[in-house]
């Protein structure tokens, strides 16, 4: 029998896993060397509240990739009607109960999100951009400073 051994079980590694045993007589062997599977993309039970580790979105740019996710984890039951989502100026439309769970847990969750940067006391929007804030929340002479860094390795990378 063949096999893939594949280093991760994060949302890359378990997907390339499935793949492998969904389209192929390939065994997958997935090596993970924490005693957790999803990487940072997962979500854990703390005192009854579930916390995501690490700010992350399941959105692709390619409606393959969304299809894919959301036929492992539909859209969680409750949710009425079409949402649109949107990510680095892509937007989408999903229709929620288009597919049954495999369980309550294995659901696509649609939550209105805000990921921010704690910098030097001060939250920075994320993905981080050059705007008005962002100068307020630097101060002009740090803005200037990262701007001639940023120029310099632009010139002598």
């Amino acid at each position: 029998m063949k096999k893939a051994i594949i280093i991760g079980g994060g949302p890359a590694g378990l997907t390339a896993a499935y793949e492998f045993l969904k389209h192929t007589d390939i065994q997958p062997v997935v090596l993970e060397m924490s005693e957790y599977w999803g990487g940072i993309s997962r979500t854990v039970n703390y005192k009854g509240n579930r916390i995501d580790i690490g700010g992350h979105r399941f959105f692709s740019k390619s409606d393959r990739v969304m299809d894919w996710w959301l036929e492992i984890m539909p859209i969680e039951e409750g949710q009425k009607g079409s949402f649109e989502i949107s990510y680095q100026n892509k937007k989408r439309t999903v229709q929620a109960g288009e597919q049954k769970p495999s369980s309550p847990d294995a659901v696509m969750l649609i939550r209105n999100r805000l990921s921010r940067i704690y910098y030097r006391r001060k939250f920075f929007s994320y993905p981080i951009s050059m705007s008005a804030q962002t100068v307020k929340n630097l101060g002009i002479p740090y803005t200037i400073g990262v701007g001639i860094s940023y120029i310099w390795s632009a010139v002598f990378p």
